[in-house]
């Protein structure tokens, strides 16, 4: 048992890459270092789960709102009564869970609710797989939660409300367009029709805004507007992309409440979502998302990093963004001085010498 824990943390060795390795296309490097991170991924997983328990409990709590908001505005019974008066109670109230656990999976892995500053540590770990870089595990989601502390916070309110709002807006669309419901009529069709279209857009828009924040967060130094602002044109960009991100996490998150019958299909989602689903998916989208933040931001001829950072009083970040420098000398837990114990390699060589790069100006 000691020998599994110790594996999770420190992960095990593998074999070397060196400099003159070809690079492996995107497909296949993706599943190398998902492979070589496994026993990571879960560990990290298992810690952001425990962590993350309060924003588990916001979606779901959102859920049932919209729910019971549904049914309050069509029928004017609660949800239970609802569950109670159909047809197939049993089919009903199954069906109600496997949705309720949909939103706390699908909403928490792409991070509209998350913890935010321990989701911030999250997404630092799983960039440093990314970038092949050596990472203290528990240290450093520690350092990165505590360093990025204000700026999570804010995000994490901000789209926690969306968030709800979002659920909100969609339950009273749906009372609207019900044929049996006591407000169908209340809108004209055409308008129906246009706050469908606004609804779908508003939270496609918020789901993929959601996959840049974060690691903009971890990589640069940014205020709160200019965050939200690259997110915006990030997830207008790369609309079609960013779409087959989302499609496909929500794939993984249907399939196991789609192949299994009944309550049991909720709990092994639940089990797959703290073991895995957190770490993995945040990889995935850290895997996508920091080759365009490269593009477009770091290596932006016009993005200004003349200030670093590192120049703060945060005394705790060093190297790259808060990693150790491949350059020290030192030593991490992964293993011997600037190569991961999986045998990644070190800094790929495109970060500033201390701190993180500040807004270039998109």
């Amino acid at each position: 048992m000691n020998a599994f824990f110790k594996r999770i943390i420190y992960g095990k060795e593998g074999p070397d890459i060196t400099k003159d390795e070809p690079e492996k296309r995107p497909f296949f490097k993706f599943w190398e270092i998902a492979w070589n991170k496994r026993f990571k991924l879960m560990g990290i997983s298992l810690i952001y789960f425990v962590c993350n328990l309060l924003s588990t409990a916001l979606a779901g709590a959102g859920y049932m709102l919209a729910v019971s908001f549904y049914y309050t505005l069509t029928k004017g019974i609660s949800v239970w009564d609802a569950i109670a008066q159909s047809e197939r109670p049993d089919q009903a109230q199954v069906m109600y869970f496997m949705g309720l656990a949909f939103v706390i999976i699908f909403f928490n892995v792409i991070p509209v609710f998350s913890a935010g500053p321990f989701r911030s540590g999250l997404t630092f770990v799983t960039r440093a797989f990314v970038r092949r870089e050596p990472v203290f595990l528990w240290h450093d989601y520690i350092t990165k939660t505590r360093s990025n502390l204000s700026l999570s916070i804010k995000v994490m309110l901000i789209n926690g409300f969306l968030g709800v709002w979002d659920m909100i807006l969609f339950a009273f669309y749906m009372a609207c367009s019900a044929k049996d419901s006591n407000i169908a009529g209340a809108m004209p069709n055409w308008l129906l029709f246009v706050s469908a279209a606004i609804a779908i857009f508003t939270t496609a828009m918020l789901l993929m805004m959601s996959m840049y924040i974060y690691p903009m967060i971890v990589t640069f130094k940014l205020t709160l507007k200019q965050l939200y602002k690259n997110a915006v044109i990030f997830a207008l960009i790369k609309w079609l992309p960013n779409l087959g991100i989302i499609l496909l996490t929500a794939a993984m998150v249907v399939l196991p409440l789609l192949l299994i019958n009944g309550y049991f299909a909720f709990i092994v989602s639940l089990i797959l979502y703290a073991v895995l689903g957190l770490s993995f998916n945040a990889y995935l989208q850290t895997f996508y998302v920091y080759p365009v933040l490269k593009k477009y931001m770091i290596d932006n001829p016009k993005a200004d990093k003349s200030k670093e950072a590192g120049s703060d009083q945060d005394g705790e970040d060093h190297g790259a963004d808060g990693s150790q420098d491949a350059g020290d000398g030192g030593e991490g837990e992964d293993g011997d001085g600037g190569r991961d114990a999986d045998g990644d390699a070190g800094n790929e060589g495109d970060a500033p010498a201390e701190g993180k790069w500040v807004y270039p100006g998109l």
